[in-house]
């Protein structure tokens, strides 16, 4: 097993979290505080009735499926 540069993991793991960001902000671009929405990360809707499980806050996003908490900046 090779073993990468903490360099490289670090510039890997802004990158990726750059991306998540700007999907987060499109997503949240146009919604409402309190709405529920699809989350980007599992995609969970209920099946009972059909409501996202992801609750847009004031700066933040929280699934209440798998979890996330992400701050949006």
């Amino acid at each position: 097993m090779q073993r990468l540069p903490p360099e490289v993991l670090s510039q890997a793991k802004s990158e990726r979290m750059k991306q998540l960001e700007a999907g987060l902000k499109e997503l949240i671009s146009g919604t409402k505080v309190g709405e529920r929405v699809e989350c980007p990360i599992c995609h969970y809707i209920s099946p009972k009735n059909k409501k996202g499980s992801a609750v847009i806050f004031e700066d933040s996003i929280k699934c209440f499926a798998c979890g996330i908490w992400r701050k949006i900046i």
